[in-house]
Formats: structure tokens, C-alpha cells, sequence
């Protein structure tokens, strides 16, 4: 059965430089066999999170307590893809607020019950969470050459992607010195080892 490989972008422009990676990583998937999509999240309704986050996590299912948006979609297609691609250029050293409401809004994804005391580490035990294990990949697009100018978002990236959701970080993207709309075509080599990428991924 062919692997479902799934990207999100998370920056506003359309045919923008992050765009053009999330596509170029799923045309390598494609012609590795696999079944692709993407998800332009600006496109998306996301309605911000009210941080009633209990409401959500004490019961099972994937479905926020208050709002019926596309994030009931989108949930569904991220714990159904074996693997999900998360790309957002680099905004004031972080993803953007397009992706944080997006990973905001990914809480119902918990199932949990309270076994301890409210406020502390130990409030909760995991009952289930559908998309443990999935694997992931997180990428960053970014103007300045500078590599380490990424290095908090990687690393919040790490945290929600991998400790919070639970998801097995098996790559990251890292791609700098792209400004303006179409940058990134010029670094050819780069968008071949995307594309490279996400074929072994889905052959692997």
C-alpha cells in the first residue's frame, strides 16, 4: 500500500519560496510511489484557540469542544498520513503565526485523564493520542544566510512537533538566503535534495 505523505504550509504567500518546498518535497514523494496532498493553511478556517484545552483533552476523538471549523479536516488527514511535512518561512526567529494556530488548535489530539494535581507536571496521564509515532518532518525558509538565525524555531518545532504531538521527527528542511518570490528556484541543488528527500522517505 502506498504511503500518504501530507504538507502544510505555513506562510501566506501562494507560489511563495516555502510554497515551492513543500511542493518539491512532495513531487519527490510522488515519485517515490506515495499518495500526496497539501494544505495551504491560510486557506484554511482556524479559528484562534481559546486555551479551554480540558474541554478537549478529557474526552476522546480529535474534535475541538467549541469550534467546527477546518480543523476537524485537517486533524482527520494528519493522523490518517504516515507521514506529515510542516513548512513555514522564518518569522521574528519563529514558524508563523499562521502555523502556531495551527499546532494550537492540534490539543484535541489528546486524550488524557487527570490523575494528579492541576499545575503540575504530573495532572495528567496519556490515555491515546493518534498521531504518536507519526513521522514528521519540520522546515524552515528563512531571508538571511545566517543558519543559526533558525535555531529557536527548530528547536519549538522539536517541542510541539515531537514531545507535545508525539510525532518521530525524521528530517528537517533548513533553507536560507531566499528573499523574494522565487528565490529558492535558483538553488537548484537544494530543491534536489528536497526532492530527493521526500522520494526516500516514501520509499523507505
Amino acid at each position: 500500500m502506498a504511503k500518504k505523505i501530507t504538507g502544510y504550509v505555513g506562510s501566506p504567500r501562494k507560489k511563495g519560496n516555502t510554497d515551492i518546498v513543500v511542493d518539491t518535497f512532495l513531487e519527490g514523494a510522488a515519485a517515490g510511489g506515495a499518495e500526496t496532498q497539501k494544505f495551504f493553511l491560510d486557506d484554511c478556517t482556524i479559528n484562534q484557540c481559546r486555551g479551554c484545552f480540558r474541554n478537549c483533552a478529557l474526552k476522546p476523538g480529535t474534535r475541538c469542544a467549541v469550534h467546527r471549523d477546518d480543523m476537524d479536516m485537517l486533524l482527520d488527514e494528519l493522523v490518517s498520513s504516515d507521514l506529515n511535512l510542516f513548512m513555514s518561512p522564518l518569522y521574528c526567529s519563529v514558524y508563523s503565526a499562521i502555523m502556531a494556530r495551527f499546532f494550537e488548535r492540534c490539543l484535541p489530539l489528546w486524550h488524557m485523564d487527570i490523575v494528579g494535581e492541576l499545575g503540575t507536571m504530573d495532572a495528567f496521564k496519556l490515555v491515546s493520542n493518534p498521531a504518536q509515532g507519526k513521522k514528521a518532518v519540520v522546515g524552515i525558509v528563512q531571508d538571511l544566510k545566517e543558519p543559526s538565525i533558525a535555531e529557536i524555531a527548530f528547536k519549538v518545532f522539536e517541542q510541539n512537533v515531537g514531545r507535545t504531538y508525539m510525532m518521530d521527527i525524521v528530517d528537517k528542511i533548513h533553507v536560507t538566503d531566499v528573499r523574494d518570490v522565487g528565490d529558492i528556484k535558483k538553488k537548484e541543488k537544494e530543491l534536489e535534495t528536497i526532492f530527493n528527500l521526500g522520494k526516500s522517505l516514501a520509499e523507505g
